[in-house]
């Protein structure tokens, strides 16, 4: 059973493949998960920011042709830790509708703290009012230790970066599962062999299926070896049905015989 055990190799490198893909997939999930939470908990309308850096802001218009003599920008508290610069006005890729465009300016020697900022049209209804909450951090550090996502605090980058690297490898190596599966399979066929996908208990009796996998489908009440995914021969299992490439089987349960177990359909010349 030599050729049989080599099988056994690309089986295991599957198997491994499939196992540390699902622990990339699973932790981009959790980073996916964790910047969604953050994002909650913050809220849409906060942006933190650190001293001396500055941010673009846009958002609607209740205007279709403003002028900027129709903007107004307050900020709450006031002083000189932040400004406020309006660079225009411009219409949705989406809808055509007005969009505003800004950038918040801190100054180098800001305080931290939490600031209002409060955008209103002219003539416009009260309700119509943006309102956009402005965090000042001391410092990196700060910025990092206050922040609500887990993978934030622990790496100090945005959850969206480990989360799109790990996302990627784990996309990559499920590639890699997949053909890695697909020579196993090709393998398999080659020696005449199929591996068990399903074992059920029926009365006194295991019930397995395997595919047929291109091969030569055995006579139903024929026989057909069993062996272990190792090579070692468990009994002989009596064929009972072959339907659209799918064969089951039936072995006396006093055979361990599991999944993964290998079916001879036909032997090698």
């Amino acid at each position: 059973m030599t050729v049989l055990v080599d099988t056994l190799v690309l089986r295991r490198r599957r198997r491994l493949f499939g196992r540390v893909c699902a622990v990339f997939i699973a932790a981009a999930l959790f980073c996916l998960a964790d910047g969604l939470y953050s994002a909650v908990r913050v809220g849409s309308d906060v942006v933190e920011l650190l001293p001396g850096r500055t941010l673009m802001l846009s958002g609607p218009s209740p205007m279709k042709t403003p002028l900027n003599s129709d903007f107004t920008a307050q900020i709450s508290p006031d002083g000189d830790d932040l400004h406020f610069i309006l660079e225009g006005f411009f219409a949705s890729y989406w809808f055509g509708s007005a969009m505003w465009r800004g950038a918040v300016e801190i100054a180098d020697n800001a305080k931290p703290g939490r600031y209002e900022l409060l955008i209103k049209f002219r003539g416009s209804p009260a309700k119509s009012a943006q309102k956009i909450f402005v965090v000042i951090w001391e410092d990196e550090a700060a910025m990092r230790a206050g922040s609500t996502s887990s993978v934030r605090r622990l790496t100090g980058v945005s959850p969206v970066v480990p989360g799109i690297v790990c996302g990627v490898v784990g996309l990559l190596l499920g590639i890699f599962t997949f053909l890695w599966g697909k020579q196993y399979l090709k393998t398999l066929s080659k020696l005449g062999y199929s591996e068990i996908f399903r074992v059920a208990v029926a009365g006194n009796d295991y019930r397995f299926f395997c595919l047929a996998n291109g091969l030569r489908t055995p006579r139903e009440g024929s026989h057909c070896h069993v062996f272990t995914p190792e090579g070692q021969e468990l009994g002989q299992a009596l064929t009972q049905t072959a339907t659209k490439g799918i064969l089951e089987f039936s072995i006396p349960k006093n055979i361990p015989v599991r999944s993964g177990c290998l079916v001879e359909l036909h032997s090698q010349p």
